[in-house]
């Protein structure tokens, strides 16, 4: 009596197909998982045009907002930040009056990164990185050209 081989290769294919599936989703999930884990992603800054006017914020209260690692990051009130270019995140605003600095692991310099009147992160100037926040803070303040 000779073997069905349809028979045995049918059930087969469809636990390949099906473990590809789940495989594929498992690498989607650690991709999006990547994504939300609080490292520093490599960003492209697109500077403004100097020739432009760039512009500037002023914070009219102090600003608390949360790193990944749990660190408390504060922006005082008053402080002023000039336009410094863009990411795909938001804009990215350089700190006038002096550097600003992070709690990485590391002290890091840090520009805000600010997407519809809100900070949504920071960029990392030394190593053209952006972190994001925990949540998303309003910014105080307004964009003056």
């Amino acid at each position: 009596m000779a073997p069905l081989p349809v028979a045995h290769s049918l059930p087969g294919r469809a636990t390949r197909a099906r473990c590809q599936s789940l495989l594929a989703a498992c690498l989607c999930a650690l991709a999006l998982g990547g994504c939300a884990s609080g490292k520093p992603q490599r960003v492209s800054l697109v500077p403004v045009d100097m020739t432009e006017s760039a512009g500037r914020l002023q914070l009219s209260r102090e600003v608390v907002a949360k790193l990944p690692n749990d660190a408390a990051v504060t922006l005082p009130s008053g402080s002023q930040w000039r336009r410094a270019g863009a990411i795909v995140q938001g804009d990215v605003f350089r700190p006038l009056g002096g550097p600003f600095s992070i709690a990485l692991p590391r002290r890091t310099e840090a520009y805000l990164v600010a997407s519809s009147g809100k900070l949504v992160g920071f960029y990392l100037p030394v190593d053209s990185s952006y972190i994001e926040l925990s949540r998303p803070v309003v910014l105080p303040g307004a964009v003056r050209q």
